[in-house]
């Protein structure tokens, strides 16, 4: 369809319903899914009040702010295949890291729950923390990331929903909180987590698949919905038998000029035709004797 050279004309109504059905900001759900043993040990040993019921509902809900996240691209440049133009191709995606704020409640449980992640974190150390010679050393990353990390955008209706899913998410950052006699609020908290990558859409395991579940051997599976139009069933069949490239076959070459018609193949001719022949010139460009 050809580009229109002017506006479109259209009414007010007809754009009502457009306009009056449109995403807000203040309902979203916040979830750390799955913690390391480890560190539920570590913080709990330290700070008992810190309940699996708190860290896996109450915290939920005292999240306040959210980032939907977000990702750049690493490019690169190739200059030189046209004249005058430079262009980019993308080599590495880079997942920036995303802030959750947070209300503190008179426990002070959110603040000491993040503070000891992160303590666990540098925890490596076999000096007291009492000690001069006290030294941070950093634990192994399966032991310290949260696997599963959850962000659900909705609206009130409920409806309709975003879900994002971060993977090996951890504090890297917590934002210091003012705090003054002049005037009395509530206290926050932001968190800014760092993490390996963000899946759009909940996921349920990251199991490796079984055994049992990858295709016999020599079939092939197509799964794929190019154009979208609904489900596609998978389709299974065998391998078809390879084929040789053309520049891999060989050809018979007959030169009358040789004993024999000087049969051959073509990569193995040379200048001559074997022990005791006559020496052959030949093209250097097609091998055809001269």
């Amino acid at each position: 369809m050809p580009r229109r050279n002017y506006p479109r004309k259209r009414s007010t109504e007809d754009i009502r319903s457009l306009f009056t059905n449109v995403a807000t900001t203040n309902h979203f759900e916040f979830q750390l899914l799955a913690f390391p043993g480890s560190l539920i040990n570590f913080v709990q040993k330290r700070e008992p009040l810190l309940s699996t019921y708190f860290l896996t509902r109450e915290l939920n809900l005292l999240c306040k702010g959210a980032e939907l996240p977000g990702a750049t691209f690493a490019t690169a440049q190739i200059k030189g295949n046209y004249m005058g133009v430079v262009q980019k191709y993308a080599h590495t995606r880079i997942f920036t890291d995303t802030t959750f704020t947070f209300i503190v409640d008179k426990g002070y449980k959110v603040m000491k729950f993040f503070q000891l992640w992160q303590e666990f974190i540098a925890s490596g150390g076999e000096v007291s923390q009492d000690k001069k010679a006290f030294y941070n050393r950093m634990l192994y990353p399966d032991t310290y990331k949260c696997s599963q990390m959850g962000l659900t955008k909705f609206d009130k209706d409920h409806f309709q929903k975003l879900e994002y899913t971060f993977i090996n998410a951890f504090p890297v950052n917590i934002v210091p909180s003012a705090v003054d006699y002049a005037n009395n609020r509530v206290l926050e908290i932001s968190v800014t987590f760092a993490y390996d990558r963000y899946v759009l859409g909940s996921i349920r395991s990251l199991e490796r698949t079984s055994k049992s579940d990858q295709p016999a051997p020599g079939t092939i599976e197509y799964s794929s919905n190019p154009r979208g139009d609904g489900e596609r069933p998978e389709v299974t069949g065998p391998v078809p038998p390879a084929v040789d490239p053309p520049s891999s076959r060989q050809e018979e070459w007959n030169y009358p000029q040789f004993e024999n018609g000087g049969k051959g193949t073509g990569s193995n001719f040379g200048n001559t035709y074997g022990p005791g022949s006559d020496f052959v010139p030949r093209d250097p460009a097609t091998g055809v004797p001269i």
